[in-house]
């Protein structure tokens, strides 16, 4: 039985997007044994899935907690003999491990150092199309290469009871991110509540950092059926929570690479960051809301405050364009 490893401890919406490598590693190789090695706090997002044998975490948090880990994580992989492993993220730190971790073939992004097979990857590419570049250095091969999460029997079950008698549109609001420059404006999310009507159901989702500004939210909009369900799910069941919304309305963050995941469609909010960067909504229902700008993109991962002080990225996408896309969305698809 060959034994592959993938590395990813990326943040959360880089794994999801990176889902495609483990079924494609099947495909080359049905009997192989497939392990991936994850950031701590976000392992649970891979439960379930059919194609991974183990998770293993790894805590990059403080100096001392990585080094020691790091360590703990070398000896490991030299006593499972991995046969190859594929980085997925272009760290040093992935390929240091993978070469002292004693992995014959290491494959991953040409930038890195250490590696038996350096890949290039065209640009613009999306995420999920890089691991297609990945996985055909090990077999040339067609690869489907959509994004998936697998939610467990519990899961579906507690989501059923939360929607229960809820028959109307379902429209999922994901209002947070961990950059501020990510988010649409509070108020703006406000006044687009308050023009929809009554006949659809809001779902507001989002971690526990998010409960405050869903709080906000709440305190501040006349719709009669909205519903915050921000800081109270686990990753797998907000998974399950989005895969019943007709549609998701979401910045550009977790919430979005999890409705791709399981085929809700989703609209957009890009400010500083731009689709080439690779982490877009990717369906064909799906759509990107943003303005062009001399200034965009100012950053891969979003600011704390603009750079240039008037935040125009985000504040000219208006409550009444988004409500117009809706509209057009729902026409649509007969809703």
């Amino acid at each position: 039985m060959k034994k592959f490893l993938v590395i990813q401890t990326a943040f959360i919406g880089d794994v999801i997007m990176s889902t495609p490598v483990f079924k494609g590693l099947k495909k080359i190789d049905k009997n192989a044994n497939i392990d991936v090695l994850i950031a701590n706090q976000y392992k649970d997002i891979l439960e379930n899935n059919p194609y991974i044998g183990n998770i293993i975490v790894f805590n990059k948090k403080h100096v001392w907690n990585k080094i020691f880990n790091m360590i703990r994580l070398i000896l490991k992989f030299r006593m499972t003999k991995y046969d190859l492993a594929i980085s997925i993220q272009g760290s040093y730190t992935s390929s240091l491990l993978m070469k002292l971790g004693g992995i014959k073939y290491r494959i991953g992004a040409r930038r890195q150092k250490l590696l038996t097979h350096p890949v290039t990857f065209p640009k613009g590419l999306h995420i999920r199309e890089r691991i297609g570049y990945l996985l055909r250095e090990v077999e040339n091969l067609d690869f489907d290469l959509d994004t998936e999460l697998f939610t467990s029997e519990v899961n579906k079950e507690k989501v059923d009871n939360l929607i229960e008698g809820h028959d109307h549109f379902k429209l999922g609001i994901a209002p947070g991110s961990i950059r501020e420059t990510k988010k649409w404006p509070s108020t703006y999310f406000i006044e687009l509540i308050n023009k929809l009507p009554d006949t659809i159901d809001i779902y507001l989702i989002g971690g526990s950092d998010d409960s405050n500004l869903a709080k906000e939210i709440l305190t501040k909009t006349t719709h009669k059926n909205i519903n915050n369900y921000t800081g109270c799910l686990s990753l797998l069941e907000s998974t399950e929570l989005i895969s019943r919304m007709d549609l998701m309305l979401t910045n550009d963050s977790a919430p979005l690479h999890m409705a791709n995941a399981v085929n809700t469609p989703v609209f957009a909010f890009f400010g500083p960051t731009v689709k080439r960067f690779g982490c877009y909504p990717y369906r064909e229902q799906d759509l990107i809301l943003e303005v062009d700008l001399y200034c965009r993109p100012c950053g891969k991962h979003g600011e704390k405050k603009c750079p240039e002080g008037h935040f125009r990225c985000m504040r000219e996408i208006t409550p009444q364009f988004v409500l117009d896309n809706i509209n057009q969305f729902m026409e649509a698809n007969g809703k």
